[in-house]
């Protein structure tokens, strides 16, 4: 029988016994991922059910047109400004776009950014940041970077991914460092003094 080395567990509040094996270098390599990237890796799965959020309703509400209440699809609609050819498609777009930042926001705020204690905004001041936030960075960083990566010669289905990346990139920064921005703690605020 190995020696058997008992090491700090692979999530919290479970224990992990590690051997010296390929099982425990593998459960020290998941412990190390999850102290070091645990809230990015969070906050990237709680972004991917709201994928499957605004995906799931588009599909609902739109392919399979299952809200008989909606306009028929492909029936133009006069905003004053523009005229957009398919009402059902942009009003089902902004519905399911709505609920996906609405699941997205409760996640951050249920389970993403729980382990440490979040700056003393009150809740709806954290979401209209949240729905500011995600404003820009649909309208603003996606749609600028994807249609600057193909004006640059990038096929779109390459040119998605970069605005993608840089879409999560500036949500990443826009979320933990000013929505859910940690508290200063006493004795860091005592030593700026």
């Amino acid at each position: 029988m190995q020696n058997e080395i008992v090491e700090p567990a692979v999530w919290p509040g479970a224990t992990a016994t590690a051997g010296t094996g390929v099982r425990g270098a593998i459960t020290r390599r998941l412990s190390w991922l999850h102290e070091r990237f645990g809230t990015l890796i969070r906050y990237a799965l709680v972004g991917s059910v709201g994928y499957v959020v605004y995906v799931g309703l588009l599909a609902v509400m739109y392919d399979l047109a299952l809200a008989p209440f909606l306009p028929a699809k492909e029936q133009a609609v006069n905003l004053l400004l523009f005229t957009h050819s398919d009402s059902l498609f942009l009003l089902t777009t902004l519905i399911a776009s709505q609920a996906s930042i609405v699941a997205v926001f409760a996640g951050h705020s249920l389970w993403t950014f729980t382990d440490s204690p979040a700056s003393a905004k009150p809740l709806w001041l954290r979401f209209a940041q949240f729905e500011a936030r995600a404003l820009v960075s649909t309208l603003g960083i996606l749609t600028v970077s994807v249609n600057v990566a193909v004006l640059a010669g990038l096929h779109h289905y390459l040119a998605l991914p970069v605005g993608l990346m840089a879409t999560f990139t500036w949500n990443w920064l826009w979320d933990s460092k000013v929505i859910w921005r940690k508290r200063e703690q006493n004795g860091d605020s005592q030593q700026a003094a």
